[in-house]
């Protein structure tokens, strides 16, 4: 096809005919991403779309602007109509040269072939151009880079301020201004499909992590692994429940084994807690431990030094007292305002969800005695599911207020912005779910209806999540992809010139993924389910295997629906982020949760003397409760958070640079002697 190009010296350079902006007319056809342009290939990655001219004012003068200021840091775009003619698809792309000088310039990391037995073998270091040699092949012709680095590379070179050299553009604020409608990233099918096939469709709970962070980035690759790793862990749990809830369930004709578990219970509920609570710190222990290896093998235990600004990150622009040079400084105080003013609406909204759920189960904690509260099985159903129903209703207001909360606090990095976010979904969403189950278990001290609210709950909202996850999202991109053919149709059927729907528009159509955090809060809120009321009985222990065989769907739902979204911009990442310290926070939750419910015991039988007095117990289950509380913290700190053979390693690698670095300076002083002699 012909295309509109526009492209300039890698060096940024604005003189002369090289930065001579031709807008051509536009054409139509099937994309590739990579295209011969002036003896030299131009790799195109990321899709600018904005309607026509008469349809909102956007100016040949701002079009100008926009296509002038990628050019002057060595982008190229290309431009193509829809096939009903009011949209323009701009995509953007570069060089292997600049890709080259950008990679060094911001410390991409980049594969190494050497040692590499299989495709987990070879480590990741940052980008040199001296080591071209050892990098392994890209898969596309003449350059090391794969799609996914390009479009780190690529949105590095987009959002990097003018001062660095780059284009200085926010993309949030040019659709904000409505100078593009949308922004989105280009699939490689090329590279997606084989991963795809191997990935979704084996049932093998060792995930393809190398080539899910190849592809996709390090953000979604640790999401992949911690997922892993966290079904792993349900299955110990859900072996251990199974045949607890049996022992509990009611029966008609009591068995011996049956009554003698019965009269136990409170011995029975006080291991189980034990077990729980050094369940979920090994989780914690082990996945650190993972983490940090992972981070070592893809090169990122630095990635907090070398994260870039956010583009939409405001503020003063003034010389740095440390390092001289200019900097956007924002004042830390007023940034703190904005965070207790977020943080008061989140209350807010977590007294509304709180006062949702009184509302809901009223009758139950109206009444002082269980024994007069007796409701059918379906009203308990029902009432679980109106909860499970209100929850919803209620996380979908605050999904449309979060953002913009943590948005208004103005934060300098992706990291930061989203560590802001996690923490006040998770502050609401942990209140709103759990709320009603706690007010149940803590003031009625019915753990019956608990367990049978609790798996209502449970099942409700497992059922809607994935309904939502999966099936909402593809009948959206349905439905626009139906949209634009009857378009495509009544335009043609008024003698318009109509072309066929291109690559472009049909992934214009598909449903954006945001990001890791609505995946990762769904997993921790399922996790408090499934470990908070464990000794709920009797359905209280089935809890990990409800929430085992949803995920064993969810690793595979999610892989597929990274498939029919568009593709996430790739992100780096260190590990899970802020999400480890609210694993801690569960972990402790999970102690406190289960110890108080065990002073609702009858008795408490340990090692053969029986506790019965409601004081006594109290007494014993504090002691209890900071006992294993104590017992996780020393399991913390003999645990190292790295393994051995990492620290060795990166060890190594610090004395191999520290010892380059005095020869160097050796090499330097010889030098200087030398030409003072």
């Amino acid at each position: 096809m012909s295309t509109s190009s526009s492209s300039s010296s890698s060096s940024g350079s604005s003189s002369g005919s090289e930065n001579e902006i031709k807008i051509d007319k536009i054409q139509t056809g099937e994309q590739t991403n990579l295209v011969q342009e002036e003896g030299q290939t131009v790799y195109y990655e990321y899709v600018m779309v904005y309607l026509e001219e008469e349809v909102n004012e956007f100016t040949e003068g701002r079009k100008r602007k926009l296509f002038e200021n990628l050019a002057n840091v060595g982008l190229h775009t290309r431009t193509t109509k829809s096939a009903t003619g009011d949209r323009n698809f701009m995509e953007i792309g570069t060089t292997n040269q600049v890709l080259e000088e950008w990679a060094f310039k911001t410390l991409l990391k980049v594969k190494k072939t050497s040692g590499v037995e299989d495709e987990d073998a070879g480590d990741y270091e940052e980008f040199n151009p001296d080591h071209k040699n050892l990098y392994v092949e890209a898969g596309d012709e003449g350059t090391i880079f794969n799609s996914c680095s390009r479009q780190k590379l690529l949105m590095r070179i987009l959002e990097a301020s003018k001062y660095k050299g780059g284009c200085g553009i926010s993309i949030t604020k040019l659709i904000r201004k409505k100078t593009i409608i949308d922004f989105f990233g280009l699939q490689h099918y090329e590279e997606l499909d084989p991963l795809i096939e191997d990935w979704s469709k084996s049932w093998k709970f060792k995930q393809p992590l190398d080539r899910i962070r190849d592809y996709f980035g390090e953000s979604i690759a640790y999401y992949f692994a911690f997922l892993a790793m966290y079904i792993n862990f349900l299955i110990v749990l859900a072996i251990i429940g199974i045949p607890v809830a049996i022992l509990t369930w009611p029966k008609k004709e009591e068995s011996d084994i049956s009554n003698q578990f019965k009269e136990q219970k409170g011995q029975v509920s006080l291991y189980y807690t034990f077990i729980v609570s050094m369940w979920i710190t090994l989780l914690i222990e082990l996945w650190k431990r993972r983490s940090n290896t992972l981070a070592y093998h893809w090169d990122m235990l630095d990635f907090h030094k070398i994260e870039q600004i956010r583009p939409e990150f405001k503020g003063i622009r003034q010389r740095s007292e440390i390092t001289g040079k200019k900097q956007i400084y924002y004042p830390v105080w007023i940034r703190r305002v904005k965070m207790a003013i977020s943080y008061f609406i989140v209350v807010c909204f977590m007294t509304a969800a709180a006062a949702a759920a009184i509302g809901i189960n009223y009758k139950k904690l109206s009444t002082p005695n269980k024994e007069d509260y007796n409701p059918s099985m379906g009203t308990v159903i029902g009432l679980g599911a109106a909860c499970g129903a209100s929850i919803f209703v209620l996380n979908f207001i605050f999904k449309k207020i979060g953002p913009r909360l943590v948005d208004w606090e103005n934060h300098k990095t992706d990291s930061e912005h989203e560590d802001s976010l996690i923490l006040k979904f998770f502050m609401f969403q942990a209140l709103n779910n759990y709320v009603a189950l706690f007010f149940s278990a803590f003031i009625s001290k019915d753990l019956e209806y608990v367990s049978t609210q609790l798996m209502s709950i449970l099942i409700t909202k497992q059922i809607i999540g994935q309904l939502l996850e999966v099936g909402i999202p593809w009948i959206k991109g349905k439905i626009k992809i139906r949209s634009a053919k009857k378009k495509r149709k009544k335009a043609k059927e008024a003698g318009e010139d109509v072309t066929k729907i291109s690559q472009l528009e049909k992934e214009s159509k598909l449903p954006k993924y945001e990001s890791t955090v609505d995946d990762y809060l769904e997993m921790f809120i399922q996790l408090g389910f499934s470990t908070f009321f464990i000794i709920a009985f009797p359905l209280g222990p089935l809890s990990p295997l409800l929430a085992l065989l949803n995920n064993l769907i969810e690793i595979r739902t999610d892989s597929l629906k990274l498939k029919t979204m568009r593709r996430p911009e790739p992100r780096g990442a260190k590990g899970i982020g802020k999400w480890i310290e609210v694993l801690k926070f569960v972990s402790v939750g999970v102690v406190i949760s289960n110890c108080i419910m065990l002073s609702f015991a009858d008795e408490i039988r340990i090692y053969g003397d029986t506790i019965t007095t409601q004081e006594n117990k109290l007494i014993w289950l504090i002691c209890l409760e900071h006992g294993i509380l104590f017992f996780k913290y020393i399991f913390h700190y003999i645990v190292p958070d790295i393994p051995k053979h990492v620290a060795l390693s990166i060890a190594k690698e610090e004395y191999e640079k520290e010892k380059a670095h005095r020869e160097a300076l050796g090499r330097k002083s010889t030098t200087e002697e030398s030409s003072t002699d």
